[in-house]
């Protein structure tokens, strides 16, 4: 038999970094906290708000005030566990609007003393009463919530970790807002289709926002990235997807796009739709990856659709980076330096020849998938015509041996020409996620050593 629930929203946090009361900030319409009371409305039997009166918020709800000045989040949770009818209480603190009521009912009925995410952050959780001696020694002592786990029998359900994502800047806001957007527009797509959409979960959110339509063996690419209008990420997966069965017919080493694949257009948001393939944890070797790459290209043949060509993508490269507003986290003085030689490198490499053809453009590590079918390459919407040597950029010494007939030298040019764009695009989408971040100070370091 299910717990009956008293949900909690925390509304006592400072706000520090945020700027301005987090609870009043606005998402999707509404506020944070008419968000997080609604979501406790469907999640929960009887509903509290705990934070500081002293605030002064206007708030949809009555107010719990925690009876103490301290911000620490076991004051309010003290407040509420001795307020509560019910026995089993969870918590949902105001910045966490991507939690939904099925995560809040599984931390529920998981509960032991506790139940908290799998990674074991306290907060959203669920607590029993028989918590309240472990919480009040946090409060005492000023210890972290997470101290008073060590206590507790707690238990940890497996939740999709990226809805339970806070917000402690209006940067993240933004961000969580448009990943909730991606995952709502693919879900909706999805189940105008006719799928079973009921245990969806974001994959990644570094580039595009990739969705599997669990429990349906579809994964939903939805273009989030700002690199391309809603538009333009349309006619992108169009050309992806066309590509992709051109060498599928060849026995191409590609994922295969869902019957359905679209593109659709949903909410302003470009949607395609693609087999959801088992990846395997042993790793490709280079000489398989290069063997791959080499299929590749091989099943590309004879495409007799529209493919770019790679200077008009290194075109729009050099645009952004010799705009100072298009990089504004990116220092002038690094800002000059990136394209400097960005501009250099592209000169150099267009003196020398090279073997022209239909590439992957951006065959890297992470967009090759080791599965029970052997590899299989995705993300097909950089498709472009340019020089062997830029593909082989992407891939390691030994996978690219299997290419003899490359230029050597030209593919020293294009390793760094690789690492000048995606320094450009990362700095212009700086904040976006953290492999991004990490990306673009990698690569400007790189080219200066």
């Amino acid at each position: 038999m299910a717990n009956r629930l008293t949900g909690v929203l925390l509304v006592g946090g400072a706000s520090c970094r945020f700027g301005s009361p987090k609870a009043l900030a606005l998402f999707g319409g509404e506020t944070l906290a008419e968000r997080g009371w609604r979501t406790l409305g469907e999640a929960c039997d009887e509903r509290l708000g705990v934070g500081k009166a002293a605030d002064g918020l206007s708030l949809p709800f009555p107010l719990l005030d925690d009876g103490t000045p301290t911000r620490h989040p076991a004051a309010g949770m003290i407040a509420a566990l001795e307020a509560a009818k019910h026995d089993v209480v969870v918590f949902l603190p105001v910045d966490c609007p991507g939690v939904q009521a099925g995560d809040l009912r599984t931390l529920g009925d998981a509960c032991a003393d506790a139940a908290v995410p799998a990674e074991g952050k306290p907060v959203p959780g669920a607590y029993r009463k028989t918590a309240l001696a472990a919480l009040r020694r946090c409060l005492s002592e000023e210890a972290s919530i997470r101290s008073a786990l060590g206590e507790l029998d707690v238990r940890t359900p497996a939740l999709d970790l990226w809805r339970l994502a806070d917000a402690d800047t209006p940067t993240d806001l933004e961000l969580l807002a448009r990943r909730i957007q991606a995952l709502t527009a693919a879900v909706e797509q999805g189940a105008e289709l006719g799928l079973d959409t009921s245990a969806a979960r974001i994959l990644q959110d570094w580039n595009d926002t990739i969705v599997h339509l669990a429990p349906e063996p579809v994964v939903a690419r939805v273009r989030t990235s700002r690199v391309r209008s809603a538009e333009r990420g349309y006619e992108t997966y169009a050309r992806e997807i066309a590509v992709a069965r051109h060498a599928l017919a060849r026995n191409g080493p590609v994922v295969a796009p869902a019957e359905a694949a679209g593109p659709h257009l949903r909410d302003g948001l470009a949607i395609s739709l693609w087999e959801y393939v088992e990846e395997l944890p042993e790793r490709l070797s280079e000489h398989q990856i290069g063997v791959s790459l080499r299929a590749l290209h091989e099943a590309f043949e004879g495409f007799q659709g529209s493919v770019p060509r790679l200077d008009e993508r290194l075109d729009r490269a050099g645009e952004v980076i010799s705009d100072p507003a298009a990089v504004p986290l990116l220092a002038e003085a690094d800002r000059e330096f990136l394209d400097t030689t960005f501009r250099e490198l592209r000169a150099e490499a267009s003196s020398q020849e090279g073997d022209v053809r239909v590439l992957h453009g951006g065959p890297h590590s992470a967009n090759l998938l080791s599965t029970p079918a052997g590899p299989r390459w995705i993300d097909l919407d950089t498709v472009c015509r340019g020089p062997l040597e830029w593909d082989l950029a992407h891939v390691g010494a030994e996978a690219a041996q299997v290419f003899l007939e490359a230029d050597r030298e030209l593919l020293a040019t294009m390793r760094r020409l690789v690492g000048a764009e995606v320094a450009i695009w990362c700095w212009h989408t700086y904040g976006r996620a953290p492999e991004v971040d990490e990306a673009a100070i990698h690569h400007l370091e790189a080219l200066r050593s």
